[in-house]
């Protein structure tokens, strides 16, 4: 954005808080230029007018960053020199993790190294005894951002000062608190354009650098795998024991799965065949004679 649009931005944009809030608003408008015309020379027409002219090189604002792998025989000792050189060069480990698997033990740091010692530090940890390295270096300019944020930074706390004076001038209540809002609004974008202005510096005035180092031995290995304690033992028992249960139970109930069709044929066809030999073999009625019956002779006339 060119010196004249970002002045004509602020302008409008006092403009409107004056109009909101009620009166003064072309003072504001005439103050809010001059700040911009003042913050843009100093942002951006200032940098415009030293290159012109040949003054002062412009300061670049940079991040650079690493990626570093590196194979050791020993970790401890490679971490004991990486501590060293951190040492030496001013620097501090932000953040560090221990990993180990099988045939492999390693360890992973974020360091955090001044701006201007960051190849030195590089060719410290390169000083390191070690079977193979690899480095993935990089950069990132800033300063496009930054000039930008300082440019933001200065209107917004212009417009700040012009609404603290119009709060002190302001003679009813309703346009106190109208001022009283929107400079809650200017100061907390001031303060987030600050945050970010310190973010930048500490990126740029501190590099930060990944570093891996790991080793691969057998004996590692053969080492976890020697005899295990009381504790693991147990675990391991109740384990397999748990494990053989499950496995049972697996089998019992996939059996009688298979079992239920089976079943359901030998009920259809034993259990008519149970009913009929019942039925056969159970023994004919007697027919009851009475004893009066037995004894009355028959008549042959009837």
């Amino acid at each position: 954005m060119s010196n004249a649009a970002k002045g004509q931005a602020l302008t409008e944009e006092s403009g409107s808080v004056a109009d909101s809030a009620g009166g003064d608003s072309e003072a504001l408008a005439i103050a809010a230029a001059d700040g911009g015309a003042a913050s843009d020379e100093a942002a951006g027409g200032g940098i415009a007018a030293d290159a012109l002219t040949g003054g002062e090189a412009y300061n670049q604002k940079i991040i650079y960053s690493a990626s570093l792998t590196m194979q050791v025989d020993d970790v401890g000792a490679a971490s004991s020199a990486l501590r060293q050189a951190i040492g030496l060069s001013g620097a501090y480990i932000m953040q560090f993790q221990d990993t180990r698997h099988d045939g492999e033990i390693g360890a992973s740091y974020t360091v955090k190294v001044p701006a201007d010692g960051f190849m030195s530090f590089i060719d410290r940890i390169e000083q390191i005894e070690h079977r193979s390295f690899e480095r993935n270096i990089g950069s990132k300019d800033v300063s496009e951002e930054y000039v930008d944020l300082e440019s933001r930074l200065k209107a917004r706390q212009l417009v700040e000062e012009r609404l603290l004076s119009m709060m002190e001038k302001a003679a009813k209540a309703d346009d106190l608190l109208k001022f009283s809002q929107q400079l809650g609004d200017v100061q907390e974008e001031i303060e987030r354009i600050k945050g970010r202005i310190r973010y930048l510096d500490n990126n740029v005035a501190f590099s930060t650098v990944e570093l891996r180092l790991y080793q691969t031995d057998q004996a590692i290995k053969q080492a976890g795998d020697g005899e295990p304690n009381l504790g693991t033992r147990l675990a391991e028992a109740l384990a397999g024991s748990t494990k053989a249960v499950w496995e049972g139970l697996k089998f019992l109930l996939v059996a009688i799965a298979g079992a239920i069709p089976v079943i359901v044929v030998l009920a259809v066809v034993a259990v008519p065949a149970v009913w009929v030999s019942r039925r056969l073999r159970r023994p004919a009625k007697a027919v009851q004679v009475s004893p009066d019956e037995e004894r009355e002779p028959s008549d042959p006339d009837h």
